[in-house]
């Protein structure tokens, strides 16, 4: 038997008759069902629940008291599913989650002109509708297409509707989900509860979801009645499945008949076409469409839809992207060779499948985009269901009293054209205020600009943790220095402060040089590890020619320091677990005379494999300073380098005792290095780099008793980094706690900006790291107190 008696050879067809070839089955819904379902909407805005549950009885045969399932029920739904069901479906999840998080809108200023900065943002649709519909088959996936976009987007409120009963499959899916609100309620009425209201079911501001003729309709009347029920929209025109293979002479004709029945199976009305090139391809589709329909279980329906389809032999690609483009089919495979030529020519299309390996039910299923797409040619206007369909966009513009006058000239010509003096008004009363009260003041400025050196006039400083937030912090807590969180307490030996200090005092270097095991020869003693930075920069790198190199995302004072003394930097950023790019930075140190390596690194906490420092120094022996940040070491001291300074002539390492000595506020540091460069930086480094204050506690801090201490208090630290993973793994709102040998972490969360502002109003101040790159969404939490780390807990976990 042959299913498609005839195929078209699209070259003996004239214009009229190929658009006839091309049209899709009547999709026309009869006068009785728009009246019948225009009077259940209208029973459901009058009768509210009642109105559910007898329609609910009438269509589905089932008495149902409470619409809503309980969260229980939702809870347990996974402990009654096939085990290999559910690790499919979890397995689905976790894909389709993963492509859809890569949708999430990035934020970007755009600053259009100088002084007027330009932003979209995004919010979530505060109430969403899903249905999914029932029937014969539970349809669990959809549940998920519908749900986890919903779920990215941070919709407030999420309801689901689904005829009864419902399958456990769906439950555990909208469980996966973080859907709690669902309702045993099918059909036009669900939609029509989720669009107007009833006791049970909240009233949404956008319905999503496939289903029948009724369903159908009743999305299409409730969206149209706007004028009343203001606000309620819906995801898509919807109609028939449909599917255009193209196929060359690498195709598998038992491949195109699977995939062809494979759509046809979805409703009498589907359409499913192939197009190719090959009379032989065509010719075996064909014949073997019959031997492969019988072995399915729908074949009935699949049969009345493949008498809606076609076969269609044309002379070349180019015409069959032509005929692909005019139709605009739901799904297109594209079995051809050359797909990704063909690919940048298709511009008509719901969803494309490439090669010889990808059916379009792994789409449906389990490839990670969504299977809620445009049909009936609708792919012309509309795209395939994605996050930004669950939000709405919001445009933001700022300007500076300079950006306003830049584009001062521009508005009120326009406005003055349209004969809008108000507007025109609103732009020269703000420009006259500027020029009568900051005109003087503007000059000067623009003078000092002029005699400023260029590359200061543009630098981005430095941001540290206090600049940051201006605000009173007095009563918040503080987690985002990377501080101490214990207080260390000492008392001025030395009072008299007339006479200038020692300039590099030999008590403090012995004090050092015992804590560290090096001779004294190997101290310089420095205003904090930055002073470091700063005179190993001058002294080794000339401005015309030479260059630093370091490897983001890591401490931005390297490249600030650059800037500031107008020395070229190179950055590589490091590899996807933190590691330094070895490869990348063999071939980049022309001209490189330092490489800066902050280790454990800042702001991703992990400490860099050591075998890749050294393989680093011997590349660059005789040749390149190598400078190791260690300002965190003492978290991981087993990490210390110090042990390669003699061996290694390059090699430099920048210590302090702001972190695990709880003496940020001393501003003290080292430079640990071989005497030949120490015997170089001294004639750098300023006279007298430490006040006398500094030297007297920083001589207390190393000695022995204080020195236990310094430990203890790294192990209480530790203990509690320790406990705040271990209690922070369980925040649903987290994605990724990494790895950390510091006394901060860094955490990726599903949202950070939104955690950030909400743990601001808590008084809870931590680092925001997302404008970096490769650290979106993430925050960087200094460990604090025990109590600290428990308030930050108890509030992280009511945010999720």
């Amino acid at each position: 038997m042959t299913i498609i008696n005839n195929l078209i050879y699209w070259h003996n067809h004239n214009k009229d008759e190929k658009k006839k070839i091309l049209s899709r089955p009547i999709f026309l819904i009869d006068k009785k069902i728009k009246n019948n379902v225009t009077n259940i909407l209208n029973q459901v805005k009058k009768k509210g629940d009642n109105a559910l549950k007898k329609y609910n009885l009438l269509f589905d045969k089932i008495k149902i008291d409470n619409l809503k399932i309980n969260t229980e029920k939702i809870n347990n739904a996974k402990f009654y599913i096939d085990k290999n069901i559910k690790n499919a479906i979890q397995s689905a999840y976790n894909n389709i989650y993963k492509f859809h998080k890569y949708q999430i809108f990035k934020k970007k200023i755009i600053e259009i002109i100088p002084g007027v900065f330009c932003k979209q943002i995004y919010r979530p649709i505060p109430k969403v509708g899903l249905y999914v519909p029932g029937g014969t088959s539970s349809l669990f996936s959809t549940v998920l297409m519908l749900g986890i976009p919903a779920q990215l987007a941070l919709c407030p409120e999420i309801i689901l509707c689904s005829p009864a009963p419902i399958s456990n499959e769906i439950l555990f899916a909208a469980y996966l989900c973080n859907i709690k609100n669902i309702f045993q309620v099918g059909g036009a009425h669900a939609i029509a509860a989720m669009a107007f209201g009833t006791e049970s079911i909240n009233r949404v501001n956008k319905i999503f979801g496939p289903g029948n003729f009724f369903v159908t309709e009743a999305k299409k009347q409730v969206s149209n009645q706007n004028k009343i029920y203001s606000n309620i929209s819906i995801d898509m025109p919807a109609g028939p499945s449909e599917l255009i293979i193209l196929a060359d002479n690498t195709a598998n004709y038992n491949f195109i008949i699977a995939d062809l029945l494979s759509q046809a199976e979805h409703g009498i009305d589907s359409q499913v076409f192939l197009i190719t090139t090959e009379e032989k391809i065509a010719k075996l589709v064909q014949k073997g469409l019959s031997q492969q329909l019988e072995k399915l279980p729908k074949k009935n329906i699949a049969k009345k839809s493949i008498s809606n389809s076609h076969i269609i032999i044309v002379k070349n690609i180019e015409e069959c992207i032509k005929i692909i483009n005019k139709y605009a089919p739901e799904h297109l495979i594209i079995q051809c060779h050359n797909y990704e030529k063909i690919l940048s020519k298709i511009i008509n299309a719901g969803s494309i499948f490439l090669g010889h390996w990808t059916p379009e039910s792994v789409g449906d299923y389990a490839s990670g985009t969504n299977h809620v797409l445009p049909t009936y040619g609708y792919a012309l206007t509309y795209s395939g269901l994605g996050i930004s369909d669950f939000q709405k966009r919001m445009y933001v513009q700022k300007l500076t009293k300079k950006g306003l006058l830049n584009i001062s000239h521009t508005v009120e010509i326009m406005a003055k054209t349209e004969n809008l003096l108000g507007h025109s008004n609103s732009i020269t009363i703000r420009k006259n205020f500027i020029n009568k009260n900051f005109f003087h003041q503007k000059k000067k400025i623009n003078n000092i600009n002029k005699i400023a050196r260029k590359n200061i006039i543009n630098l981005i400083p430095y941001k540290s943790a206090r600049s940051l937030y201006k605000s009173d912090m007095k009563h918040s807590i503080l987690l985002n220095a990377n501080e101490s969180p214990i207080t260390s307490y000492f008392t001025l030996n030395k009072k008299i402060f007339n006479k200038y200090p020692e300039p590099q005092s030999k008590e403090l270097i012995n004090m050092y040089s015992r804590y560290v095991n090096l001779s004294t020869e190997n101290i310089l003693i420095t205003r904090g590890a930055d002073e470091g930075i700063d005179i190993i920069m001058r002294t080794f790198c000339n401005q015309r020619h030479d260059k630093i190199l370091f490897c983001p995302p890591t401490y931005d004072m390297y490249r600030v320091t650059a800037e500031i003394l107008d020395i070229k930097y190179i950055m590589i950023n490091s590899i996807d677990n933190w590691e330094l790019n070895l490869d990348k930075i063999k071939k980049n140190l022309n001209n490189v005379k330092i490489i800066y390596i902050c280790n454990p690194n800042n702001p991703t906490g992990n400490s860099i494999n050591i075998n890749n420092i050294i393989k680093l120094l011997e590349l660059t022996k005789n040749k390149i300073i190598i400078v190791i940040d260690e300002a965190y070491i003492e978290f991981c001291i087993n990490q210390s380098l110090t042990y390669l300074i003699n061996k290694y002539q390059n090699l430099i390492i920048l210590r302090t005792l702001s972190k695990a000595f709880a003496l940020a506020g001393l501003r003290c540091g080292f430079i640990l290095t071989n005497k030949n460069i120490i015997n170089i930086l001294i004639k750098v480094i300023a006279p007298y780099p430490i006040p006398d204050p500094v030297i007297d506690i920083a001589i207390q801090a190393l000695n022995l008793k204080n020195l236990i201490i310094m430990k203890n208090n790294v192990k209480i630290i530790i203990n509690n980094k320790k406990w705040l993973i271990n209690n922070l793994n369980n925040c649903p709102c987290i994605k990724t706690i990494f790895n950390s040998k510091t006394n901060f972490i860094l955490i990726k969360f599903n949202n950070s900006n939104n955690i950030f502002n909400m743990l601001n109003k808590k008084k809870i101040i931590v680092r925001n790291q997302n404008h970096e790159k490769k650290l979106h969404n993430c925050l960087r939490i200094t460990v604090g107190t025990f109590y600290e780390c428990k308030k930050l807990f108890f509030e992280l976990k009511k945010l999720s």
